[in-house]
């Protein structure tokens, strides 16, 4: 899971290395979902919260990503 993770992160840090202000957005939520996703791993108790806000930040990372795929899309039709 680590791995697939790094490198999902550099593939998309690869294609937004010319806009910085989106890089280090996109690097700030790539370690918030690390962050997140070794708690589920590792704590046993809080495992139940830590999900909950695993899964709580997938829909805002779903969300934004759709929001810059149909940004993209203007940039490109224009």
């Amino acid at each position: 899971m680590q791995s697939q993770l790094a490198s999902t992160k550099a593939t998309v840090l690869d294609m937004l290395a010319v806009n910085q202000v989106v890089k280090a957005k996109v690097e700030q939520d790539c370690n918030r979902v690390r962050s997140l996703t070794m708690a589920c791993i590792e704590d046993g108790a809080a495992n139940a919260i830590a999900l909950d806000e695993l899964r709580a930040e997938r829909a805002v990372l779903k969300h934004k990503t759709m929001a810059l795929s149909d940004l993209l899309a203007v940039f490109r039709s224009a």
